[in-house]
């Protein structure tokens, strides 16, 4: 029994009672009990120590997640997780439960075992939102640990595009779960920019129904450690994923982007390009893996991942994984480990344009690609904010 889960369950028992919630805090803490946060000797997490987290003194942080949006229409209801957890019972509480018991999966149980704060959003068939909606899953407590569960269930035929965003300091730990029926489709934008001391651990869940689509972009640029892991399974017939990452890590920061696709039907396409920019002695980590099921025939699934090292102290791990168990498919992956390139320098040098401008040039030249896959407007504008900030300092 480790005394982080010892510390846990001293936290469980300040949280007020939700009896829909019992089974699953319970269990939770029972995994947690059993695994411990996860290790390097855990395949998954071979490159991202959580043992920092396990040295602190953890308090639960106040509930500020909170949702922004524009009068939601007729079809659409977003309340917050423990209120539906009272009013929909064992049902909703099923459709939370973690799906394995793996050491890898122990923070999924860190977030039932704590299971309060969140929300529970419901879109009817059809029902297309004009404006985005913002989960604003700050934490403004520096020595809190804020656990937050959502879950986004999109009918048939629906769309939407969600904004979350993680801002401040502290022990942020949240699990995104995202059901989309089929022809559903959701944009899905997603922006870490915490505290240079903050601890960030997110799990985003999708499953797609046939012809549902799902778009997905990441930015992380903040906290000292951080892991964003992207599980999608596209299970109907013809669905579609197109996600894209971008980590940009200075300093001591240590940045993970981790991604377990599921093709498990025909038809389906995926796309994933991910880069990274590493300074000083940051540490930017990729892991992509694909996994192409038995009778998931003509199955595209495409993946890339680029990095820029920008001082000999910085580092990448890479991984890139393909199980491919159909043979009408067409998969690749590779990756990309380089400086900027000396001739673009010399070029914008020999114009007139300073070492320093030049190269910030070139950077945001990098990652103008991924910005790019954000639709223009106000759903762009604060990732261009975010660039901007560490490329200026």
């Amino acid at each position: 029994m480790s005394g982080f889960a010892d510390h846990i369950a001293t936290l469980q028992a300040e949280l007020p009672a939700l009896p829909a919630a019992q089974a699953l805090r319970r269990s939770g803490l029972a995994d947690l009990r059993r695994t411990g946060l996860p290790g390097r000797k855990v395949e998954a997490w071979k490159f991202t120590s959580l043992q920092p987290v396990e040295k602190r003194g953890w308090h639960l942080a106040a509930n500020g997640a909170a949702p922004f949006a524009a009068p939601l229409p007729d079809g659409v209801t977003l309340v917050p997780i423990a209120e539906a957890l009272a009013e929909q019972g064992e049902a909703l509480a099923k459709a939370l439960a973690p799906a394995g018991h793996e050491p890898a999966d122990a923070l999924v149980s860190l977030n039932a075992a704590l299971l309060r704060d969140g929300w529970l959003l419901d879109v009817a068939p059809g029902v297309q939102l004009p404006k985005p909606i913002h989960l604003d899953l700050r934490n403004d407590d520096a020595d809190g640990l804020a656990n937050i569960t959502c879950l986004l269930r999109l009918g048939e035929g629906a769309a939407l595009a969600l904004f979350e965003s993680h801002e401040g300091g502290g022990f942020s730990n949240s699990r995104i779960k995202i059901e989309l029926a089929p022809g559903a489709r959701l944009f899905h934008a997603r922006l870490q920019r915490q505290a240079a001391d903050a601890y960030h651990a997110g799990l985003t869940e999708a499953r797609l129904g046939a012809g549902a689509e799902y778009r997905h972009v990441s930015l992380m640029l903040g906290a000292a450690i951080a892991r964003h892991e992207l599980a999608v399974t596209l299970a109907g017939e013809g669905a579609q994923l197109d996600a894209q990452g971008l980590s940009l890590a200075r300093g001591k920061a240590h940045l993970d982007h981790t991604l377990r696709l599921a093709h498990e039907a025909p038809g389906c396409n995926s796309n994933q390009l991910f880069k990274n920019v590493v300074d000083d002695h940051g540490h930017a980590v990729f892991q992509g893996r694909i996994r192409v099921a038995p009778g998931a025939q003509q199955t595209d699934a495409q993946q890339l991942c680029r990095t820029l090292l920008l001082s000999d102290d910085a580092a990448i791990d890479t991984k890139p994984e393909l199980e491919i168990l159909a043979d009408d498919v067409k998969c690749s992956h590779g990756a990309t480990v380089g400086d900027l390139d000396a001739n673009m320098l010399f070029y914008l040098r020999a114009r007139g344009i300073d070492a320093a401008l030049a190269r910030r040039l070139l950077l945001e030249g990098f990652a103008a690609e991924i910005l790019e896959a954000i639709p223009a407007g106000d759903l762009r504008l604060p990732f261009i904010a975010a660039l901007e900030d560490w490329f200026a300092a």
